[in-house]
C-alpha cells in the first residue's frame, strides 16, 4: 500500500508544477514580447559581430543536435522548471542545500543529455568525411568554382551522408539570405562546430573564402581529401580498441540497477510502494538515485568523447 505522506508529497509536486507552468502561460505574451524585444536588439547591432547572442553556444548545441530546435530562451525556462519540480520535491525529505544541488543535478540532465548526441552525431560525421570531400570537390571543378552551386551539386550527389549534408544545408541557407562577412564566417563556424574536426574547420575555411573572396581553392579542397584518407587508412588499423568499458556503462549499470529491483521485490520481499518510497522520499534513496544517474550520464559523456574517436588528422 502506498505511504500516505508520499502520495501527498507526489501531489504537491505535481501541484508546483502545474503552478509554475500555469504562471509561464499566463505571462506567454508578455515573455515572448520581451524575447522579441531581447532579438531586434542585436538585430540592429551588426558591428558587434555573431558573438554578441549570450546564448550562441547554447543556440549551436540545440541546432545541431535537434531536428526541431528549441530556442535558448525555452531550454533555460525548461531547465528552470525541472529545477524547482525536483527542488520541491526533495526540500521536503533532504535538507535545503542538498535539494538545491539534486534539483541542479537534475537541470543538468537535458545538458548532458545533448552533449552525448553531440559527440555522437560528431563521430558519425566525421567518418562521412571523405566521400563528402570528394563529392565536393567534384562539384567544385563541374561548377567552376561557385561554392553556392556546389554545395547544391554536393546535397543532392550525397542524400546517404545524414550528418554532414544536413549540417552543409544548413549553411547554405544562411549563405543564402546574407553577404556579411561576419554572417558569414558564423555559418561556416556553426558548420566546423557541428564536426569539431580539423578537415571540417579547413573545408569551412575553404567556403567562407570562396563565397566571399571568390579565390581558387582546389588545392585547399584537394589537400583535405588527401590528408582524410591517409587518416582513414589509419583508423582501419586501429581498429581493435577494446569496447568494454563502453558496454559496461552502457548496459551493465542500468542492468544492475533493474536487477537490484528486482531482489528487493521479488526476493527479498519488499512491498513495490515501499521500495518506490525508500528510493524517492528518504533523503539516502533519492540521494543515491540522483548521484548514481547523473554519473551514469557523465559517464557516457566522457566515454562518447574518449572511446569514440573520430577521424581526423
Amino acid at each position: 500500500m502506498i505511504d500516505r505522506e508520499m502520495l501527498l508529497t507526489t501531489i504537491s509536486a505535481i501541484i508546483y508544477l502545474l503552478l509554475v507552468l500555469g504562471v509561464l502561460v499566463l505571462l506567454r505574451n508578455k515573455i515572448e514580447a520581451m524575447i522579441d524585444l531581447f532579438r531586434s536588439r542585436y538585430r540592429l547591432r551588426p558591428e558587434r559581430g555573431p558573438n554578441a547572442p549570450v546564448f550562441e553556444g547554447l543556440d549551436r548545441l540545440l541546432k545541431t543536435t535537434m531536428r526541431r530546435p528549441l530556442s535558448p530562451t525555452a531550454f533555460c525556462v525548461i531547465t528552470i522548471v525541472l529545477f524547482f519540480t525536483v527542488f520541491i520535491a526533495s526540500a521536503k525529505t533532504i535538507a535545503p542545500t542538498a535539494a538545491i544541488l539534486t534539483g541542479a543535478a537534475f537541470a543538468g540532465l537535458p545538458w548532458l543529455y545533448l552533449r552525448m548526441r553531440l559527440e555522437r552525431l560528431r563521430r558519425a560525421g566525421s567518418f562521412e568525411g571523405e566521400k563528402l570531400v570528394s563529392a565536393f570537390l567534384t562539384a567544385y571543378l563541374v561548377s567552376g568554382g561557385n561554392i553556392y552551386e556546389t554545395i547544391e551539386r554536393t546535397l543532392a550527389s550525397c542524400p546517404h551522408l545524414k550528418v554532414t549534408t544536413s549540417l552543409l544545408e544548413a549553411l547554405l541557407l544562411s549563405l543564402r539570405t546574407t553577404a556579411d562577412p561576419e554572417r558569414v564566417r558564423a555559418a561556416t563556424d556553426a558548420f566546423a562546430f557541428g564536426i569539431d574536426t580539423s578537415w571540417a574547420s579547413m573545408l569551412a575555411y575553404a567556403i567562407r573564402t570562396g563565397a566571399l573572396k571568390g579565390t581558387d581553392m582546389t588545392p585547399a579542397i584537394e589537400d583535405i581529401l588527401s590528408q582524410l584518407r591517409e587518416a582513414r587508412a589509419l583508423a582501419e588499423e586501429g581498429r581493435l580498441i577494446n569496447g568494454e568499458s563502453f558496454r559496461m556503462t552502457t548496459y551493465l549499470a542500468p542492468g544492475l540497477y533493474i536487477g537490484s529491483v528486482f531482489v528487493a521485490v521479488f526476493v527479498m520481499g519488499m512491498p513495490p510502494g515501499r521500495f518506490l518510497y525508500n528510493q524517492f522520499f528518504t533523503a539516502q534513496g533519492f540521494a543515491l538515485l540522483t548521484t548514481a544517474l547523473f554519473l551514469f550520464l557523465l559517464n557516457r559523456v566522457l566515454l562518447e568523447t574518449l572511446t569514440n574517436r573520430k577521424l581526423d588528422f
